[in-house]
């Protein structure tokens, strides 16, 4: 992301740096060294792209790490939530998913059901991307589409990272409305998030009587991360129930999980 043209503020007439530069064009230089809003640089690459010297480039990043402007990832530094304010929450989610695909790919693979990744928008599950084979088509979610949190699997393990009170803030006027015609109720989904936290942050759905699926129904597995800047996100599996068996699928998905955690 340009901020302001570095060249203009880092030389004068002669072409050189001018003698002193203050704090704020020097914070200036490291923000302007992220040339992408999703771009990942290691201190060295920033080093060398401010044109600053190591220990100063350290220093004033640390400071911008506590006051939001930069974040750190597992494999180095990022634009934080206060340089990507103006971008909205658009550079955040493409951050998730260019980080997300391989894995994506591959849980697909070794589970070969199809593989949902979404991030949590308000009381709402937003889907990233989703990849799968023919039975992909069954499933009515798309990329783009939204999804009540409390409705999908994938939502709920999102949900249940949150606290009780956050939830409550989050879905409890939604889920008002919803009792009268929905099986979720403001205590049984407290009670269900409950049990995710206590299966190591797993959520696990059997839909019994879908239209277009076999007897069977359809199984559903997710789990959740949150990323450097809060955002929080899931990957989720669904199949052939039968197919679904969480001793099995559980491991993957949260091997998965924890991958783009450290991804990001």
């Amino acid at each position: 992301m340009t901020v302001v043209d570095i060249n203009a503020h880092r030389t004068c007439g002669t072409g050189r740096r001018p003698a002193r530069e203050s704090m704020l064009e020097r914070m200036t230089f490291i923000v302007d060294a992220f040339d992408d809003p999703n771009e990942v640089l290691m201190l060295e690459d920033v080093t060398v792209r401010a044109g600053l010297p190591r220990s100063t480039t350290h220093r004033i990043v640390t400071e911008l790490v506590d006051l939001g402007w930069l974040a750190r990832t597992g494999r180095g530094y990022a634009l934080g939530t206060r340089a990507l304010g103006a971008l909205g929450p658009q550079a955040s989610h493409a951050r998730i998913r260019i980080a997300a695909s391989d894995i994506v790919q591959e849980l697909y693979l070794r589970t070969g059901m199809v593989v949902h990744l979404g991030v949590l928008d308000g009381s709402q599950e937003y889907f990233l991307d989703k990849v799968g084979g023919p039975f992909a088509r069954a499933l009515r979610s798309r990329v783009g589409s939204r999804l009540a949190a409390y409705r999908g699997t994938g939502g709920r393990s999102m949900l249940a990272l949150l606290t009780p009170e956050r939830v409550d803030q989050l879905v409890g006027d939604e889920l008002a409305r919803d009792d009268a015609r929905g099986k979720w109720t403001l205590p049984r989904l407290h009670t269900e998030l409950n049990r995710i936290r206590g299966a190591q942050g797993v959520a696990y759905e059997l839909t019994e009587n879908v239209s277009g699926i076999g007897a069977g129904g359809i199984g559903s597995l997710a789990a959740a991360i949150r990323t450097s800047d809060g955002t929080v996100a899931s990957l989720c599996v669904a199949g052939e129930a039968h197919k679904v068996r969480p001793e099995r699928v559980a491991p993957l998905v949260r091997e998965a999980s924890v991958r783009l955690a450290m991804a990001l």
